[in-house]
């Protein structure tokens, strides 16, 4: 800090006396090295991080000052709604791909290219400086539809513009615990999904009373279940259904007049009969902790989830016999998955966009990619880069599956919608009055959250 308080100083000192050295700036010189202060607003836990990426910028750049604040998920959208009201807002932010349509009219389209200035010695002898402007291009769509993985371009280009990019990238994977597996006489994990359902009936235990005292997975609920929305989504893809099309829902498309064998009824009931307990896969409630609590503390074999939760786990529960699979395929020559991921974004409103995209710029570059993605076990989002993960054991499923993780939801309101889903599970697993005909209630529990999704596209 105090090494950047005396470069601002000597940098001031020759614009007001020396003009560095014999040069003198010219007016786009001068505007070029005014002081420009950037807010950046990040959600998880990657500040100190972003620091490191921000002070080695402001090396470069020492008339960039970067402010970095932490907001918490669920006070952002309130946060940034009143910031720019106030006009006080954020210049970059962290922006979840599927907030993307409800703020793009906040966010600014990414510039062709940027300019920013520098500062070079032209005689060593004297000290001689000079000021040179550099017109920065940057990644064009073609570059982002070439150079990311599949969803990334599917996901931040609106209308042939640019809003954003990801510094890293995530997708579903199940981790287990081996002492678990080996424990029950069972000596290799599952590779389909056949596996893994005999596994969980050898592995879910009960007391005397029948309640679940391990669970051989936690799967079948939706508000204990931190990423409910993402693995139902998931079983529904690999189903084979159409989530939505070209902004309509489709997934309830065909339901009123279809049996239980309906792609749809399909990917529910497996999903739902893991929380049943007159299923043999039962071992999951919503009476439960959960789940990830539950993984941590050794009461459950198998947890899906993201490589964000590798490092909890293991701040957690650093003694765990832990291992990572792929999510299992219903077609491997056809593999579906989900993506979850942020993007840097520069808000509409801010008063130094040029500024703010080169920081964006900079961060993104393959280099500082790697350099996050290391420090935050997280996947790549650069197809250049995959396949160096995939030479880890515990990166290499979700590096992998990078490749192919898609986001189906594209709408303005993606709590609305993980709500309506998670609705949707709880009122499935409700017993059935006496006069209520099983699929004829269930199918308008389908169609009526596919009617509240639709609301928010």
């Amino acid at each position: 800090m105090y090494k950047r308080l005396i470069s601002i100083f000597i940098l001031t000192i020759l614009l007001l006396t020396t003009g560095l050295g014999c040069k003198g700036l010219n007016a786009e010189q001068q505007a070029a090295l005014k002081r420009v202060q950037l807010e950046y607003w990040t959600i998880f836990d990657d500040v100190s991080q972003l620091q490191k990426m921000a002070a080695e910028y402001e090396k470069a750049r020492p008339y960039v000052k970067i402010n970095i604040r932490q907001v918490r998920y669920e006070e952002f959208d309130r946060l940034f709604t009143t910031a720019l009201a106030d006009d006080v807002g954020p210049d970059i932010v962290s922006m979840h791909v599927q907030w993307l349509k409800k703020q793009k009219n906040r966010l600014a389209p990414m510039p062709a290219s940027v300019k920013m200035a520098r500062i070079v010695v032209t005689n060593k002898y004297t000290d001689e400086k000079e000021v040179i402007i550099d017109t920065i291009p940057l990644p064009s769509v073609k570059e982002v539809k070439d150079g990311y993985v599949k969803t990334v371009y599917q996901d931040v280009v609106f209308d042939n513009k640019i809003y954003g990019l990801p510094i890293a990238m995530d997708s579903l994977g199940v981790y287990y615990n081996q002492d678990l597996l080996d424990r029950a006489g069972i000596s290799e994990a599952p590779k389909t999904w056949d596996e893994f359902v005999k596994i969980i009936e050898k592995t879910t235990k009960f007391n005397s009373r029948g309640d679940i005292v391990q669970s051989g997975a936690a799967l079948g609920t939706g508000n204990n279940i931190d990423a409910s929305f993402d693995i139902l989504s998931l079983f529904m893809l690999q189903s084979g259904v159409d989530m939505s099309q070209g902004g309509y829902v489709r997934f309830a498309d065909g339901v009123d007049l279809s049996d239980r064998t309906h792609p749809t009824f399909r990917a529910l009931d497996f999903y739902t009969d893991f929380a049943r307990p007159t299923k043999k896969v039962y071992s999951w409630n919503e009476k439960m902790e959960n789940a990830l609590d539950a993984f941590v503390r050794g009461k459950v074999v198998f947890y899906f989830g993201y490589a964000y939760d590798y490092p909890r786990i293991k701040a957690r529960a650093p003694q765990m016999n832990m291992k990572i699979l792929p999510v299992f395929q219903l077609n491997p020559d056809s593999p579906r998955n989900v993506a979850n991921y942020w993007v840097e974004s520069v808000a509409l409103k801010s008063k130094h966009q040029n500024e703010a995209w080169d920081f964006v710029r900079y961060i993104t570059s393959p280099a500082n990619v790697k350099i996050y993605t290391d420090a935050m076990f997280r996947p790549s989002p650069l197809r250049t880069q995959i396949t160096e993960q995939q030479k880890d054991e515990n990166m290499e499923p979700f590096a992998t599956q990078a490749l192919y993780a898609e986001n189906w939801y594209t709408g303005r309101d993606i709590d609305t919608a993980r709500d309506a889903m998670k609705t949707l599970v709880s009122e499935l697993l409700k017993p059935y009055g006496d006069r209520e005909e099983p699929i004829d209630r269930d199918r308008k529990l389908i169609i009526n959250t596919a009617a509240r999704v639709q609301q928010t596209m």
